[in-house]
């Protein structure tokens, strides 16, 4: 399925601070997660899902999350992480991520600002501190959310080295990308640390998909020029 091209076009100017502290890797990974946030802004939040939690509560973490949720969009990682103290809505400080994490990470749109709130710490180089809120996003009801949290838990797997668990991570992102919003980047993502951890048949199998089964993606020309590499026709 092709992907939204406004929302990727958006995401693209929301990763611009995504910082250089990981060698480029940390900014790619803001890019893919980045499209898959907005995506959830606008299907996840506008929407709401009541079902698992207190309508009041759920409400109330929305509201919060639309507060400080255009400082994220603008790429103000600090603040979109701690609130934005010099300014208030009415009589209400404008709170950050992890306030809104603490307070309803039970709620469904708390298990969103978890996604964001982890997506801020990657971006800000702090994959150590996203991971537990990648980890509390997994769990959210909503497929798009657990799908952007594995890919993001495959992020942090990445960046420190453990690639077996990464592939894992990015497959099980793929998997829960019943939309295919993001599924090629996914399985590319797997495939790249399947091949770092040696396990080259795996790495080959995603490759492969990609290639024969995702034309139109970006991800087609990874997944290609992996095979060629590995003198693999299709």
């Amino acid at each position: 399925m092709a992907k939204n091209t406004s929302d990727i076009d958006t995401a693209e100017t929301n990763d611009a601070t995504g910082r250089e502290q990981e060698g480029g890797f940390l900014l790619g990974n803001m890019r893919l997660l980045g499209i898959i946030g907005l995506v959830l802004v606008a299907i996840a939040v506008a929407f709401g899902f009541y079902l698992n939690s207190s309508a009041k509560a759920n409400d109330e973490a929305q509201v919060a999350l639309s507060r400080i949720r255009p400082y994220y969009d603008r790429g103000e990682y600090a603040v979109a992480i701690n609130g934005d103290s010099s300014k208030a809505m009415g009589t209400e400080k404008i709170r950050g991520l992890a306030f809104v994490v603490d307070e309803y990470d039970g709620t469904p749109a708390g298990k969103v600002a978890a996604l964001f709130l982890a997506n801020s710490y990657l971006a800000l180089g702090q994959p150590e501190k996203a991971a537990p809120h990648y980890a509390t996003a997994a769990g959210a009801d909503a497929e798009l959310v657990r799908a952007a949290a594995h890919a993001g838990l495959g992020a942090v797997a990445e960046a420190a080295g453990k690639h077996e668990q990464a592939a894992e991570e990015y497959e099980k992102a793929a998997n829960e990308d019943r939309l295919e919003l993001n599924t090629p980047e996914y399985l590319v993502g797997a495939a790249r640390n399947y091949e770092r951890a040696k396990k080259t048949d795996e790495a080959i199998k995603h490759y492969r998909t990609v290639a024969t089964q995702y034309a139109s993606s970006p991800a087609n020309t990874q997944a290609r020029l992996a095979l060629a590499r590995h003198n693999v026709q299709l």
